[in-house]
């Protein structure tokens, strides 16, 4: 047998892995897109690493969800948009579901670095990871604000 031959199975059977663990990574880029419009997101925070803790060339699946990420798939409002792969077109209902669950974690702190959710989201920080967190200034302005 040719080592052409030999090596085709593992080859074919490495791209079935590798295609099968970018399926629910696509369809991921699209709660990011709901989430960056409704949040006013930039490049800074509006990407991957708002709801995944990557590490280094490490793509975003659902084990590398960070604490905003996991809050964000445990609330029950997010319910209808979860388990759909790459070929799901998302109804606006699904993405609307995406946009509930992120407000209704709002007033959580996901990370535990004494700011919300909305605060940090709002303030250009990432809620989801404890060592990024919003200017004590600006957080202490924000809530004067929200308070009037």
């Amino acid at each position: 047998m040719s080592r052409t031959l030999r090596t085709a199975p593992i080859l074919a059977a490495a791209l079935v892995v590798v295609v099968g663990m970018a399926l629910p990574v696509l369809a991921q880029k699209k709660f990011l897109e709901k989430v960056r419009r409704h949040y006013q997101l930039d490049a800074t925070t509006g990407k991957c690493t708002l709801c995944h803790q990557l590490q280094p060339k490490e793509e975003p699946t659902k084990e590398n969800l960070n604490a905003y990420g996991k809050d964000l798939a445990a609330d029950p409002a997010i319910k209808p948009a979860l388990g759909k792969d790459d070929e799901h077109k998302f109804t606006d209902d699904e993405l609307a579901a995406v946009e509930k669950a992120a407000v209704s974690i709002e007033a959580k702190d996901s990370d535990g670095d004494g700011a919300t959710n909305k605060e940090e989201l709002d303030l250009g920080s990432f809620p989801g990871d404890k060592a990024s967190t919003p200017d004590a200034k600006k957080l202490e302005e924000y809530r004067k604000k929200a308070k009037k």
